[in-house]
């Protein structure tokens, strides 16, 4: 079985879209559920969690890789691990000021589309989160802990352009 990253994006072949459209029945229900998600955009991280066990997903992802129903569109080497730059008080004070002047309800709607785009349906409970903000140093906080989702199910670039829009006065 071939070892996926996390990080590797999956698009499906010729033989995965044609299995697909005549419901291969040699397929498991499960290796047919994830081909059906192989779309080119999700990494495979993003991809283990519709699965309850995720180490059993990887290995049917792997699987279907091996069976030349999908494969890799980038295989990239994985980042060296890093902590997210914590932000220095004086600037997150800043960012909070100037969201002061901002309706807090306008800036949950446009960190909640901001999340909708980047992470699609995945990201109702970050949303839910948001929605629960009852002061701006309390939104701040959470954006800051929802970066950490987002770098991990995105990228740290995306990860710090979420922050930076959300934040936006």
């Amino acid at each position: 079985m071939t070892d996926l990253a996390l990080t590797y994006l999956l698009r499906k072949t010729e033989s995965g879209v044609n299995a697909i459209k005549v419901r291969d029945r040699a397929m498991g229900q499960k290796h047919r559920m994830l081909l059906i998600l192989v779309d080119g955009a999700k990494p495979v991280g993003a991809l283990v969690k519709s699965l309850a066990n995720p180490d059993e997903a990887r290995q049917v992802l792997g699987e279907l890789l091996d069976s030349g129903y999908v494969e890799i569109v980038n295989a990239p080497p994985p980042p060296p691990p890093q902590a997210p730059a914590p932000v220095p008080s004086a600037a997150a004070e800043k960012v909070s000021g100037a969201l002061a002047e901002a309706a807090l309800p306008d800036a949950i709607r446009r960190a909640t589309r901001l999340l909708e785009n980047l992470l699609g349906p995945g990201s109702e409970p970050l949303c839910l989160q948001l929605e629960k903000c009852k002061s701006i140093d309390q939104f701040t906080a959470r954006i800051l802990e929802i970066r950490r989702v987002v770098a991990g199910m995105r990228s740290e670039t995306k990860a710090a352009e979420f922050v930076a829009a959300a934040l936006k006065a």
